[in-house]
This record gives C-alpha cells, structure tokens and sequence, in this order.
C-alpha cells in the first residue's frame, strides 16, 4: 500500500496550504471517515452527545471509524472513585474501536488496570508495552480492522515511561525508542493491511519525530500534549491530527482510498465542538446520570468556604494558593516540618464559594498518598535544586509548607543557588527534619531522589488531608483563604558568570540567527568539532540541532551543553557525493532556505523561479565535489534516523553526545574561536547578514521583521494600555526600551513582549526588578507588531551590557582626535572601532572584515566620521547611501526634508508605508498659528492642528487620525485656549 507513498509527497507539500480535498471520490476511490477523541481525562458528562454524533455518522458513511488516543482517566472523581469503570461503560456504548494506553490509565494501580482492560469490549493498544510477569493483560502492539472490506491497521505507541506514580508499574518494561518500534512493525503492517494508522499517546512534539522518521503511516492520531489541531498538519508527508483535550472536541477525518492504486491518496480533517452537538444517546446518557446520582451525596459535601478562591496559577514562578492551601494540609496530617508536593499534581483551581469534596477530588485526581521522609538540610537543598533544573526546564516545580526558598539564577535561567530557610532560620545542612511527600515524587516520579530514611511509606490519601484540614479551619471559624505568600521567590543575578568550567572564548561571538541564509558561527563551530572528532572528510549539521549564541567573552562547558536541547549523538557513514548533494539540495527546497551547516566543504544554492535549481558543492582545495566518490560523513543520530536525512552506511556510532565533541574543540583550542560567516555557504544573488544582527532601537522600529537582538535602556512599561514612562505602577508582562535613558516619545519606544514563566520575564519585569529601570540591556526577540506599533514579541534571551562610554563632562566633549590605524583587510573590526582609509576616517557600525570601507557593502558598515570631516552648514543634498536618524534636514529636489525614522536609500520624494520622511515649510512661508489638520501629514508629540474651529495637540506619533476620532491611543488632546 505505500510502495508509491513517497511519489505523493511533492503533491502532498502542494496541498498543504489549503489542506481542501475534492469531496468527489473516483469509481476506485472508498472513503475511510474516522471520528476520534483523546486526553478525555474523565470528563464525560457530555459523552451521550458524542456517542450519539458517531452512530449517526456510522449509519450515513460506509466505512466508518471510532478511536480514542489514551488519557481517559484521572479528572473527574466520579470516574476517579469509580476507578475509571464509567469511561469503559460509556465507551462500550458508543462502540469504540481501539484504544492506545496513555499514562493515566495506569493512575488507578494494577488491578484496576486489569478489570478496565478485561471489561472492555475492544482492544487495548501498545506496541512499546510489556507487563511481563504482572497479572495485566499486555496490550496488543496493533490491531488490523475490516472496515467493510477495508482492512486497517492500529498501531499504539505509549509514552515510555508513563508519567505515572512508579509503583504503577512496577514489574512493566517500555520501549523509549518510538521509531524502532514503529519500524519493528512496517513489514508485517504493510503486507496485511490497506491503511496503516500510528494511534500514540506520546505528544505532539513526539509525533512530528515519528513522521520525520518514520515514512509508512498514512496518518498519525495523537495525545498527551492536549494539543488542538483543527486540521491535520503534515510532517514529511504524513498528516498528524490531535483534537486538544476535555471531551471539547471530536476530530474528523477522511481518508481517500485508491484501490488500484493500493494507497491513500489523500486525507482531510477538522474539529467539530462538543457543545455544538445536540442530539444525545440516551442510553449513554442514563450511565452517566447513574453514576453522578450514585456519588452526588459523597461529592456534594461542603467542606469549607473560600472568599479567595484557591488557584493553581503562578505555580511556575512562586508559590500558588493551592499550593499554599495543599502544602499545609500535607504537613498538618503528616505533623512534619516540610511538605512538599510537584507542580504537575495540582490538576484544577477551586473557585471562590462553597468547597466542596467535588473540588477536592478534582484538583487531585491521582489517589496520590503521603509518604514521610527523614531528611538532611542538604538533601533538601538538592531536591530543591533538582527540581528548578530538571531537564534543563528551568522553572518552579514544588510547592512547600514550612520551608521558604528561594531559587538564584543566572541571566540564562540556569540554576546557580538556592537559599532555604525553615520557621525563618537558615536550613542547616547536618541537621535532619521531617518532610511529607507526594508518594509519587517520593518513589522516584519524575526523576526525584528523596534521599533519606522512609518513616512512614503512607499516612493517607492526599484527598482526606485537604478534607480533614479544610474542615478544621472551618471549625475554628476560618476561611480558606490564600494568596501568594513569598514562600518561592526567583532572583536573577545579572553579574554571575555562565555557569561550568571556562574552556575557551570568542572576540566576534558565535550565532545561529542567519541559518536559513548561510553558514553561521555556532553550525561551523559544531561541524568543525564533528569533524575533528571523527576524522572524517565532511561534517553537517541540519538546521534545528544549531540554535542558540555564544556571545563574545569567554565560553564554558556548560554553556555549551545548554545549546544542546536534544542531545543528540555522533554517528560517522560512508556516502557519495550524489547523495550529498541530493540531501543538500532538497532540504533547501523543504526549508526554502539553507539547512545543512557543513564542515570540509562550500556550497552555493542556485535560486529557480520557486525553491532552488541546482547547488555547486566545492571542497576545501576549490575542485567541484565527484559525484561518484565516496566520503565519509559525520553528522546526529536523528539526521541518521531520518529517511530524507539518511546518508548511508554506518562506520561508527558510539562516538558520543555531540555537545561533548563541541567541548572538546573548544578547549583544544588556544586562539580565540572567530568565524566569518557566509564564508561557506551562500544563496547565489543574496547579501551575507551580519552575524548578530544587532540593531539600536531605532533600527529595530524602522526595521520591524526578523528576529534580532536589541540594545537599549530600560525606561518603562505598558500598563492597562497606558505606557508608565520612569517610576510607577508597571506591568509585569512587558518593557518599553529606548536608545536614550531619558526618552519620553512613546514612537521611539520598543514594546517588548515578556512571556510568563520565562527568565527573560523574571530577570528583566520591572514588578520584581525595578531596579532595572535605567539599565542597558540586549534583548533578542522577534520584531512584529505588539501594542498596536513596531515591537518586539517571544524574547529568547538578554543580557546587561555596558553603557556606551561619553568622553568628557556633559556639554564638555573632549575634541576629537583623528589618529587612527590604517584599514587592514585582513583585521576583524567590531562596531565602533575607527581607522583611516586613503586619508578618510571611517567608523564600523557591524562586525565587518575585508569590506573597503569607501565601498561597504549593502549594510555600509563603515560610516565616515563626522566629527572628523569638514561639514558644511546647514542641511545638504540627500544621499542614498547615507544612514539617516531621526531629526537629520537633508535638501532634495530644491526641498528640504526631515527624517522621522532611522533611514537608508528611501527617497524622500517616496519614503514608503512609513513616511519616513517629512517634508519641511520654508519658515518664511509659515503662517502664523496652527495650520488646519491634514490626513496626509505625519505629526509628532507636541504639534498643534486646528480642526473643524477646536484647537488639538498631538500627544503621539500619528498621521491620518481625525482629532476628533482619534483612536485607542486618543493621540489628540482637545485644547481650550
């Protein structure tokens, strides 16, 4: 069935912007509609209006499917009291036709596993499973269904190892590696079925791997991550579906099916809502109600009351009222000093009002108990700092009762400190406290180590220590109210070195920013060392495994290991050049862009009308790569493990993580590591970038697209839409940057986006850091439209730098002294350095080597100084290769003109969308007082218009606002005088 299936792809990556599929079927075509559902965490109160929406469709269509992705459990404590017996039921009716495991279906414990699994009535799914010698039934690796004379093929893949409380599944062996076992399966799959389909319970994220690698599923219907894809995304040719999470959804999709071809030629999909179906099951519809019925006394007692309300939110950056409100229970029905319990545990929020058991078995859905450890200060001290870091997610992840902490990072997040105390003293790392535990972190969920001696195994149920203590507060005539108390606190320090052992440095910094354009620093870095490492003739690197910047100043191992999200290994082949080139170039197609970073080679990518023609490959003496050769290679285990990446024959693939090849390199070497980039790959016809691209306010505003750093001060915030320029009452979520300290022209701000529980969001806001206010700062972001103008949203990184040095007292300029070096081709020049070039004096606004400056480039790195020239008075003749600033009056056509905006090459005649320059009036020719508003003109803070007989004034950059109507912003102020 999928002989041909690779043939589809280019048609495939056609349709895929419009993702519309003719609904007529050819005379061999059948369509397979299947309706699907996942991570229904047991909400299913409206399951009778699905299960009657998929037996209507089963009567109107021929070839009809109903599948679940896992994750029915754990969410409601009707079903969750019920140990997940009412989802099998409702499942039952409504004739489900396969189910894959998810993690949450081990919630319940072994037993209650089995009974699901032999109470239903269709097959359970789990290739990478195995229950060995427990009393579980082992799920089947897939099941192949005859759909009206259409066999299709189930293969279920589960999250390995489920997140799930370890006792669970103990005695249980998973397979990690979801693409061999996907592989394990393709031959006897397509040899027995017409349509193969992956139904995994891993992620999204997970899911798009698989399709990378993984080419003969005609469709993959996922879970776990709860994501929401309205239609079906293609990866590498084959779609992925998911329809987000909470019975919201059910998804749909229709699989064209050419018998004489054998294979599906296409696959259409959408989400239809829950809530916009009417007609209800009734049968499905009375087990429900039986059940609530069944339960309403038990989760109908009210157990306190709540001015506040008890919400999760904040748990990433502090501590969070439930968390509070938990923590305490956990302590006060262990009697211990600590309690501690995971982020991931705390399912819901309880809202203000009554609370009742309902409330408390939905925010805790796990039957989780309480262990009670005996443990040091410093054992505390390392689960603390374990959990900030774990898998380098650099967040809070528990909350406490009875030890404060507070966690200290460096200006990247890492984990550097950890400062605890314990009834206000400091922890004593040699003395021992009692801390209750979720049994789940305590038995090793989620990686922890809870290192010390195991008092107590269990002393109850999480459910009944809220309970019992939200009935003693209310006794003693207490709400439950909480806030967030400063139990967890963040602090960044901005002078902390990168953290790890100093191994090495650069003068001119190390980038990824231009790697869809060229080779950058970091992909040469990487390649040379895979290279080195292996002694191999070539090295590449695919795109996504080159991400990050090494900013110049000195560079360590763990700075290098943090670059390295995936943790990918070496894996050296044999090749030719054919497939060299063949990798190259059509990867470029697919990225249409550069993908591959290179080592030992050059190469330039050809453009066609669309895409790319041709590539010219060259080795390192200058000869054209032979075709016919054949060379090895060095490159990652996923670029191994991917059809479209695959170079060959494996000669080795125990060499090693690749970031410790990177470290190597480096402290091998004994000059600094300086790349000039685009020196190895270019797009025939286009400009090199310069590689931080780091542009001044100004520029970015001027200049609002890509993403770049950015330099700065910090001078406020937007708050309730109202910019706070200085000291105030700022917002938490983002930051007003300017070139000068005591700006206060809104249009030359740069909004800056801070995303929540971020450390660009913790180390820069100025709720917590109003410090900041005033600091010099590099922010790295994407520069889009935010707050209604030119901004900068996701900042990835920051860093405080020094300020630009004045020489001299203010007003007192020290002269300038016009001695400068001669230019040298050869030298690497940095932003501000100064040389003398056939008897002109030039400054570099970029990284810059072997640019002339008198013939600098399409970015003019070097700009003559003024302050050494002999400048006439008055405005002169506009210039298309002179930057411009705000502010400068140049002389055009006998017209004198003003820019608005940073500015090159835009003739003042037709300055473009942004009007960047203004036309200015002969001063003799100014009438006298405010002349009559006009569409067309560009004013700015402080101009003044008539209108209409009222007198305005402009509070803002604006043109063509009617002072009258003058927007959101109400740029216009009516006057009275």
């Amino acid at each position: 069935m999928n002989m041909t299936k690779k043939m589809l792809y280019p048609l495939l990556f056609t349709l895929v912007a419009l993702f519309v599929f003719s609904p007529l079927a050819h005379a061999s075509e059948r369509t397979l509609n299947i309706f699907h559902t996942n991570d229904i965490h047991a909400t299913f109160d409206d399951f009778g209006k699905v299960s009657a929406y998929i037996h209507q469709q089963r009567e109107a269509e021929e070839h009809v499917l109903y599948l679940d992705a896992g994750d029915f459990a754990s969410g409601n404590p009707v079903v969750d009291l019920n140990y997940g017996k009412p989802m099998i039921d409702v499942f039952n009716l409504a004739g489900l036709d396969a189910f894959t495991i998810g993690n949450h279906e081990f919630d319940y414990g072994q037993r209650y596993l089995q009974e699901n699994i032999e109470d239903s009535s269709f097959p359970w799914l789990g290739a990478n499973v195995d229950t060995l010698d427990t009393d579980v039934t082992n799920p089947d690796p897939y099941t192949i269904i005859d759909v009206n004379g259409l066999s299709v093929a189930l293969l279920g893949i589960t999250q390995a190892p489920p997140a799930t409380a370890p006792a669970n599944v103990v005695g249980m062996e998973f397979d990690t590696d979801y693409v061999a076992t996907a592989l394990a399966y393709q031959d006897e799959l397509e040899a027995e079925a017409d349509v193969i389909i992956a139904l995994t319970h891993i992620g999204y994220d997970q899911d798009r791997r698989l399709a990378e690698s993984v080419d003969y599923f005609d469709l993959i219907i996922g879970a776990h991550s709860h994501t929401t894809l309205n239609q079906p995304v293609i990866v590498n040719g084959t779609p992925i579906a998911q329809t987000g999470s909470n019975l919201r959804n059910i998804g749909e999709l229709e699989l064209l099916y050419d018998d004489e071809a054998a294979e599906v030629t296409s696959v259409a999909g959408q989400l239809t809502s829950v809530s916009s179906l009417t007609d209800v099951d009734e049968a499905v519809q009375a087990v429900i109600d039986g059940y609530k019925e069944e339960m309403e006394d038990v989760l109908g007692k009210v157990v306190g009351y709540s001015n506040t309300g008890l919400t999760r939110d904040g748990r990433y950056t502090s501590d969070a009222p439930l968390g509070n409100f938990w923590t305490d229970a956990m302590r006060d029905f262990a009697d211990a000093d600590i309690a501690l319990t995971n982020n991931g545990g705390l399912r819901d929020s309880i809202p203000a009002g009554d609370v009742t058991l309902n409330d408390i078995y939905k925010i805790e859905p796990f039957a989780n108990e309480i262990m009670v450890i005996e443990m040091t200060g410093e054992a505390i001290e390392e689960v603390i700092a374990f959990s900030y870091s774990r898998d380098n997610r650099n967040q809070i992840d528990l909350q406490t009762s009875g030890l404060h902490y507070e966690i200290i990072t460096g200006m990247t997040g890492s984990y550097l400190d950890s400062n605890l105390t314990v009834a206000g003293e400091v922890i004593d790392p040699e003395a021992t406290y009692k801390v209750a535990v979720a049994d789940y972190i305590g038995t090793g969920g989620s990686g922890y180590n809870f290192d010390g001696e195991v008092l107590q195994e269990t002393v109850g149920l999480m459910t009944a220590a809220m309970e019992q203590y939200a009935l003693s507060l209310t006794e003693n005539g207490q709400a439950l109210d909480y806030t967030s108390e400063g139990r967890i606190s963040l602090k960044v320090d901005p002078t902390a070195p990168n953290p790890g052992e100093i191994i090495g440095s650069t003068n001119t910094g190390l980038y990824s920013i231009n790697k869809l354009k060229q080779d950058v620093g970091i992909g040469n870095l990487y390649t040379d060392a895979l290279r080195e490492k292996t002694n191999s003739d070539f090295a590449l690197l695919n795109g996504s495994s080159v991400t990050g910047e090494i900013p110049p100043g000195e560079i360590t191992d763990r700075q290098i290991e943090s670059l390295d999200s995936f943790g990918n290994t070496i894996v050296m082949v044999e090749t030719t050049g054919k497939r060299i080139k063949e990798v190259i170039l059509d990867q470029a197609n697919y990225r249409n862009g550069v993908d591959l970073q290179t080592s030992g080679l050059t190469y330039t990518l050809i453009p066609a009308d669309s895409g790319f023609a041709d590539v010219v490959i060259l080795l390192e003496n200058g000869e054209p790569i032979d075709e016919s050769t054949t060379y090895t290679v060095a490159y990652n285990d996923y670029m191994h493990g991917a059809a479209f990446y695959n170079l060959g024959t494996v000669m080795d693939d125990a060499i090693g993580p690749v970031w410790q090849s990177v470290v190597d390199y480096v402290s091998a070497q004994t000059e600094p590591i300086n790349y000039v980039e685009g020196s190895r790959i270019t797009i025939e016809g286009r400009d090199i970038e310069e590689p931080s691209g780091t542009l001044t306010v100004a520029q970015a505003l001027a200049n609002n697209s890509g993403v770049h750093p950015v330099i700065g001060y910090i001078v406020g915030s937007i708050n309730n839409n109202q910019p706070i320029i200085g000291e105030g009452v700022h917002a938490p979520s983002n930051l007003l940057i300017a070139d000068d300290p005591n700006e206060t022209d809104r249009t030359k701000m740069l909004p800056v986006q801070l995303v929540n529980q971020t450390p660009v969001r913790n180390g820069l806001n100025l709720v917590n850091n109003p410090d900041n206010l005033g600091s010099y700062v590099r922010i790295t972001g994407s520069l889009e439209a935010y707050f209604g103008t030119p901004g900068m949203r996701s900042p990835s990184d920051y860093a405080f730098i020094e300020e630009p040095e004045v020489p001299g007292e203010p007003g007192e300029p020290e002269p300038p002294i016009c001695v400068y070096e001669s230019w040298n081709s050869n030298d690497i020049y940095t932003a501000g350095d100064r040389v003398e070039h056939d008897g002109v004096f030039f400054e570099a606004q970029w990284w810059t080597q072997g640019e002339n400056p008198n013939d600098s480039g399409t970015w003019d790195v070097w700009q003559k100084i003024a302050e050494c020239e002999e400048i006439p008075e008055g405005p002169q003749e506009w210039h298309a290769k002179t930057i411009y600033t705000a502010g400068d009056r140049v002389l055009h056509d006998g017209q004198l003109f003003e820019a608005k905006w940073w500015t090159q090459g835009e003739n003042p005649n037709d300055s473009g969308q942004w009007d960047v320059w203004k036309k200015i009036i002969d001063p003799e020719h100014i009438p006298e007082g405010p002349d009559e508003w006009k569409a067309e003109t560009i004013y700015t803070a402080g101009d003044r218009v008539l209108h209409e007989g009222q007198l305005f004034e402009a509070k803002w950059w604006t043109q063509g606002e009617n002072p009258n109507n003058s927007g959101q912003w109400d740029v216009w102020k009516k006057l009275n005088e």
